[in-house]
């Protein structure tokens, strides 16, 4: 069953996108972080390659009409008014506002990022309710509980 988790009330997305991406990465997946435009494509580029001093997390910036790269593990940062047609073994980290259930194939396992923002906050209740009535499993982790 496709998973979608929600983690809200994050106080630093950047430095939480790089540890959780860290996290995913050293299990294995294969990860797509999707982000609503270029500005925020180019804050995580720098942010991943400079997040710890002693390691960095391979990517590449991917543009969804290029190719998908096969094969490899791999970290994808992108951005789109549409989404695109990814495999399913790709983990999503969604930092838009986009609806993965609709996705032209959907993945199996979506990471919801919102922060403290009150209309980010709106915004992912609604996507909560989307993807439960899409028959995803929605978890929810509510960051303000964490040390």
């Amino acid at each position: 069953m496709a998973t979608t988790t929600f983690y809200t009330h994050i106080t630093d997305p950047v430095s939480f996108t790089c540890r959780l991406t860290q996290k995913v990465f050293k299990s294995g997946s294969n990860i797509l972080i999707w982000c609503d435009d270029v500005s925020r494509v180019n804050q995580l580029d720098h942010a991943l390659w400079s997040f710890q001093s002693a390691s960095f997390i391979p990517h590449e910036i991917w543009s969804p009409q290029q190719v998908q790269p096969i094969g490899l593990q791999s970290v994808l940062l992108a951005y789109g008014e549409d989404l695109p047609v990814i495999e399913k073994d790709y983990v999503v980290i969604n930092l838009a506002d986009a609806y993965w259930c609709n996705a032209p194939r959907k993945p199996e396992r979506v990471l919801e990022l919102v922060s403290n923002d009150l209309d980010e906050i709106a915004a992912a209740r609604q996507r909560f309710r989307t993807y439960r009535s899409a028959g995803f499993k929605v978890e929810h982790f509510d960051m303000r509980m964490q040390n």
